[in-house]
């Protein structure tokens, strides 16, 4: 027991050196991703949008939609962010998340709406999304793990398993740096337009209590922050100066019973 115990901590190390080590490399320098044209931009996110349409039902509720866009255009407009390039999608879908894929676009599931206590937690979430757009985090994930594929194909077989917990690493996922950056333009969003952060911390820690955390040590080696650690650090920087509410009670109703 203690031989496989050792065999699984020094094969923990060699993958997460690996990961680390692949991920630092420039490959958003390699790939020009910085040049990624708005063509080709809007091409992947409608692939994106048929894959997902595919596999999960698109709630199309005109009362819904009015209301989520009202929370995209007040977001927006108190940020100088085009209201145009931002658009948000309800999915059916019964796993508590939200996530931005290519050419502005934000899919929240129903079952976020649902989780969420107040419509401030849920604007936390969207200006967490908005972050990662108007930061680019998604072209310069897109190449990163285009880059680690093609290393992991001229690894040789010796990588055997590796090459799958190398990609469970990144796959679908942004790196810490980029988890933080997006929290503190969620902070800054929210402040600007009014609405109190104090919710998007409550948030974090909902979740911590009902998905859990990686705690102590383990916490460097999870590619999402602390779900803790970062309700601590929105609540550090929460500043309720004339905060608005997002959403009046009528909106927040329409907007909870559409996603039941």
């Amino acid at each position: 027991m203690k031989k496989i115990f050792t065999q699984f901590i020094v094969s923990f190390a060699l993958v997460s050196g690996l990961w680390f080590g692949l991920s630092m490399l420039p490959w958003v320098k390699w790939f020009k991703a910085d040049e990624f044209s708005t063509k080709r931009k809007k091409e992947l996110s409608e692939v994106f949008l048929k894959l997902h349409r595919l596999e999960k039902h698109e709630l199309y509720n005109d009362s819904a939609m009015v209301i989520m866009n009202t929370v995209r255009d007040r977001l927006c407009i108190a940020n100088h962010i085009d209201t145009t390039d931002i658009h948000l999608h309800i999915f059916r879908d019964y796993e508590v998340n939200a996530y931005a894929i290519p050419g502005g676009h934000i899919i929240v599931n129903s079952a976020l709406v649902r989780y969420c206590d107040n419509p401030d937690m849920l604007a936390g979430v969207i200006s967490h999304e908005i972050g990662h757009i108007e930061k680019g985090h998604f072209s310069k994930r897109f190449f990163k793990e285009v880059g680690l594929s093609i290393v992991m194909m001229f690894g040789g077989e010796h990588l055997g398993i590796f090459k799958e917990l190398v990609r469970s690493f990144s796959s679908n996922k942004f790196d810490r740096s980029q988890e933080c950056e997006a929290d503190d333009a969620a902070i800054q969003y929210m402040q600007h337009t009014h609405i109190n952060t104090k919710p998007l911390a409550d948030f974090f820690d909902k979740m911590s209590q009902t998905h859990g955390d990686m705690d102590g040590m383990l916490e460097w080696a999870s590619t999402h922050p602390n779900s803790k650690s970062r309700a601590k650090r929105i609540r550090e920087s929460n500043r309720c100066l004339n905060d608005i509410p997002t959403l009046n009670d009528t909106e927040w109703k329409i907007l909870k019973n559409v996603c039941q």
